[in-house]
């Protein structure tokens, strides 16, 4: 137990590390959670900041959750514990704390990139599937929620190939976190007034 318990501890914390947020702060000396959308997130800063802030952000939420689902695998079995079990807790973990930062009274991103980082560290061929479907969707479409949403939750269903059961329902729950963080671009693509690609913030 104490191994599972240090591997929500150090996920979620990594997941709190708000990429947006730091880049906005220390390199623009502003706040991205006054701009746009008011998302800490690679659309925002992509919208606000430009491309590099952008690709930076991207990068870095993607990284921490790879890592802190690999570091999770690494404790599990240094404590004895399942690696398994543990990279599915940790999965979970790091998107919550990217999502409901403690640091930001429990507000954060919407969890794209941080969880398309943890499920690539889970399965590296059906994430990269789910991506090149993300990308994909974005090109048709040229809406950023829809692609992420649609691709994420494309994940759960590539994982029942593998009949890897806890990897199905960890995306399903990652699936429906992504889903409700954008439940404010849902309502504005039902009323025409999502932004598109490449569209600037306000």
């Amino acid at each position: 137990m104490l191994a599972y318990l240090l591997v929500v501890v150090i996920s979620y914390f990594m997941g709190t590390i708000s990429c947006a947020y730091l880049i906005s702060k220390y390199v623009f000396s502003t706040d991205i959670r006054q701009y746009g959308s008011k998302n800490p997130g690679t659309t925002n800063m992509l919208r606000t900041f430009g491309k590099k802030a952008g690709a930076i952000t991207l990068i870095g939420d993607y990284l921490k959750g790879t890592l802190a689902v690999l570091i999770s695998i690494f404790l599990a079995k240094k404590m004895g514990s399942d690696p398994d079990l543990a990279k599915y807790i940790s999965a979970l973990a790091v998107v919550c704390g990217h999502n409901w930062s403690i640091f930001m009274r429990f507000r954060g991103g919407k969890g794209v990139a941080t969880s398309y980082g943890a499920m690539l560290a889970i399965s590296p061929l059906m994430t990269l599937a789910s991506m090149v479907f993300y990308i994909i969707i974005l090109l048709v479409t040229r809406y950023v929620s829809i692609a992420s949403m649609l691709g994420v939750c494309l994940f759960p269903i590539l994982m029942l190939m593998t009949k890897d059961m806890s990897g199905v329902w960890v995306g399903i729950l990652l699936s429906v976190s992504v889903v409700y963080k954008h439940r404010e671009n849902i309502r504005k693509l039902l009323s025409g007034t999502e932004n598109r690609f490449g569209s600037k913030a306000r």
